[in-house]
């Protein structure tokens, strides 16, 4: 963490889950929170690490299409919630979609940037990642799933507004039609 981000935000015990990451000032709609980081792999790499249990299939973050972040421990703190106040713009920059008050944990849609290819998983012998969910918010999902699982007026919802990465934006913005 940076001395801009620690001025920002710190992290605590989370009632969603183990840690969370909470704002320490107001943050306002639009305000970049921070870049996620971590190291850029594919998925076949993804997929050895996970293999060998040097990862959990929850840990990296999807920033194109088969790349992903190995996230670092800071940015694995940020948690899921189906009714989030932050959402990933363009490969990995997490931003406030409403103001985030002082205390308030800092959450995102994890299912917006997921996007995975089920066939390369199940041939490596492994299942697409999915999670019971415990954000407690009142539009609570009960699960974190592939963003194609997710109710339709959500899902544009979330396009509509661009409250997910550039990736996920191609791969699901509505086809033009032809009169």
């Amino acid at each position: 963490m940076n001395a801009r981000e620690s001025r920002l935000f710190e992290i605590k015990k989370s009632a969603i889950a183990g840690k969370g990451v909470f704002a320490k000032k107001e943050i306002r709609k639009g305000q970049r929170i921070t870049f996620l980081r971590g190291e850029r792999c594919t998925l076949e790499t993804m997929l050895k690490r996970v293999i060998a249990g040097k990862e959990k299939g929850s840990d990296p973050l999807g920033i194109d299409d088969e790349v992903y972040l190995d996230l670092e421990e800071t940015a694995r703190t940020f948690n899921h919630s189906c009714g989030p106040n932050a959402y990933v713009q363009k490969k990995n920059e997490l931003v406030a979609l409403r103001t985030i008050h002082a205390g308030e944990e800092i959450t995102y849609d994890y299912s917006t940037t997921m996007n995975d290819n089920k066939q390369k998983i199940n041939a490596a012998g492994r299942r697409l990642w999915k999670c019971k969910c415990y954000c407690g918010s009142k539009n609570c999902r009960g699960i974190i799933n592939q963003f194609k699982t997710l109710p339709k007026k959500r899902q544009l919802y979330y396009i509509k507004n661009k409250f997910m990465p550039d990736f996920m934006l191609n791969a699901f913005k509505p086809h033009s039609r032809t009169k």
